[in-house]
Parts: C-alpha cells; structure tokens; sequence
C-alpha cells in the first residue's frame, strides 16, 4: 500500500470521526434545548398548568391540583354569582327581605366558601363528594343554609368536561381560557370561560369562571322545567299517600302518649303492628308508585332525594322496632337519627318544590 493511499484513508476516518462528532453535539444540544425549553419555557405557560390540573385529578393528587387552581379566589367570585342567582329570580321575595338575605349570605360566605373548598379538595382526593360531618359548621343547616342543596344548585356535581380546554395568553401574566361542559342531567352543552393569572414563581392558576352566573342561568330552566314536569306528574301520588301518612302519624302519636314511656304490653304490641302492617308497607307502596312514573332528565335529583327519604324513613322505623323488641336506647338513638335525616331530606325536597314554585319568571328556553 503506497503513501497516497495510507493519507486518504487516515483522512476519511478523521472526517468521519468529526461528522460523529457533530452528530453526538448536536443530539445534546437538541436535547439539552428540549430540556431548557421544557423546565424554564413550557411549565411556565398556562397551556402546562391545566395539563398539569387533568392528570391531577385523574391521579387524584390534591397537592398538584391544588396549585393549578386559586380556589378561594374562583370561589369567592362564584359563590357571590350563585347567590345574586338565587336570589334574583325569586319572586318570593320583596325587595326589603332580599336585602336581609344578601345581607345573611355575605355574613356567612367565609364558611360557605371554605366548605365549598374542602369539598371540593375531598372529591379531588377520593373522586366522590363527600359532605361535611361531624363538628363542621356546614354540617347539615348548621349555618341556617342547607349545604348539599346549595351544593347541588351551583351544578358544580353535575356538570363534566366535554372537551378539552383552550387557552391564550392576553397579558405579561395574564390569560383567558374556554372549555365546553356538559350538565349530566340535561345533556346540555356550554362553553365557559375562565380567567388564568401567573404567579411570581411562573406558575400559571386558574383565577374565575367569567360566565358563571350566565351558565346557572342557562342551565337551571332547563331543569326546572324538568321539575315541574315530574312535579306534576307525582301530584296525585304524593297527595293521596300524604293523606295516608298523616292519618298513621296521628294514631302512632296518640299510642306513644298512651304508653308514656312504657312501651310494652299491648300498646307496644299496637305500635309494633303499625309499624310493620302499615308504615312501612305504605312507604314501599308510595315509592314503588313514585318509581313508576318516567324521570324528566333535569328532576332526576328531586326523584333521588325522595327515594333517599324513603329509604331512610324506612331504616328509622325497622330501628325503632328493634328498639321496642330488645328494649335497645342504643337502637331508639340510630332510630333518631336516621329519621332527623329523614326530615332533613324532606325539607330538601320542600325547598326545591318551593323552589320550582317561585322560578317560573326564569327566562324562556328555547
């Protein structure tokens, strides 16, 4: 092999071994400007922030969430649109008594709000909604309110995502976004606008739901007109078994006076057939009719909450005949309790009837 030909070779391996070289420089370099793009341009962008909120929720990582979301803002801003909501179209009300519930509902918004937090903070840990218990101060109507309903009338439980958001930045550190929803009742879709702000750190929140009050507005005569559908159609029911009920609170009321405080012998022998020959039949009998009639998409709560009722008034008195049968106070205090459940539910029940009632000036719907 002659001297030529030796150099030429040395020479093409020399070249080949930079053109390695340059492509190995320019892998890292391209990865390393991925990186530098990834951790110091695109978490810094909203776009980030609400990919960041999704896998969040499906992993259930309250921490994460919690940072892509300024809850006591967007709640604070959401609550005083459900309330303005809620009391605007209730005709019921005089200008001077609306006043004293504007009045009653700014005075106890800062518990309102918190219990809608961590509420909220429980679905995103667990998936379900589990309401407040124990010494929680909307526990219940503990605040003169009753939660679950006010609960249930922001539409925060049935509404879903329909769609993936979209969002663009309009300012050095601020955003606006859309996403379309869905009501889970009525099937009805909506597009709602949020409101995003980035914080000193560079991370971006999700700050208001702009159109809010105009998605109550538009999602909540469409239920109604559920509800009063489903209302009229369980008119007959309800009427000819509350008759029922009256008349079997009456002489169960007169054999308790009766026994004072004795309840054995004849008189709990009495009681124990009224309860097992008549209250509880009639209870199954009423729903069994109530779940005959066909569910207007948008009642379908009223129609839970009633067949909640029965189940818990029924669960009462099996209680309360054990209480009777093994002279249990242990079993007379789960009776009490379940039937002030019971009460509650019915009260629920009453509220959204009343409710129904006074809304009829809410705005056609097409």
């Amino acid at each position: 092999m002659n001297r030529e030909s030796v150099k030429s070779r040395i020479e093409r391996r020399r070249k080949a071994q930079q053109h390695q070289l340059l492509i190995v420089i320019a892998f890292f370099s391209l990865a390393l400007g991925i990186w530098l793009w990834y951790h110091f341009i695109y978490t810094r962008t909203p776009e980030y922030s609400l990919k960041t909120l999704q896998n969040a929720i499906e992993q259930h990582d309250v921490d994460t969430a919690a940072r892509c979301i300024d809850l006591d803002m967007l709640l604070s801003s959401a609550y005083d649109d459900l309330t303005d909501d809620m009391l605007h179209y209730d005709s019921a009300l005089n200008d001077e008594t609306r006043e004293k519930y504007t009045a009653f509902y700014n005075q106890i918004k800062p518990e309102l709000v918190s219990g809608m937090k961590d509420t909220i903070l429980r679905y995103a840990a667990t998936g379900e909604w589990i309401l407040p218990d124990g010494t929680d101060i909307t526990k219940g109507r503990l605040l003169g309110i009753d939660f679950e309903r006010f609960l249930e009338r922001s539409q925060l439980r049935s509404t879903d995502l329909a769609g993936a958001p979209a969002v663009h930045v309009t300012g050095a550190h601020t955003a606006v976004g859309t996403v379309s929803v869905q009501d889970r009742f009525t099937q009805y879709t909506f597009t709602l606008h949020f409101t995003m702000q980035q914080d000193s750190d560079g991370h971006w929140k999700i700050t208001k739901i702009k159109n809010y009050r105009t998605y109550l507005d538009t999602i909540s005569p469409r239920q109604n007109r559920d509800i009063a559908d489903y209302i009229a159609a369980t008119h007959g029911i309800v009427n000819e078994y509350n008759e029922q009920f009256a008349a079997q609170r009456a002489r169960f009321q007169a054999l308790t006076a009766q026994a004072k405080g004795n309840l054995t012998g004849p008189v709990a022998a009495s009681i124990k057939a009224l309860i097992q020959n008549e209250v509880v039949p009639t209870l199954k009998e009423r729903q069994e009719q109530l779940d005959a009639v066909s569910i207007p998409p948008g009642a379908k709560y009223l129609a839970n909450q009633r067949h909640m009722s029965t189940d818990l008034s029924i669960d009462a008195w099996k209680h309360y005949l054990h209480a009777i049968e093994k002279h249990s106070n242990e079993e007379f205090q789960t009776a009490e309790t379940l039937l002030k459940q019971a009460v509650e539910t019915d009260m629920r029940i009453k509220d959204i009837i009343r409710h129904n009632t006074v809304s009829q000036s809410l705005p056609d719907i097409d």
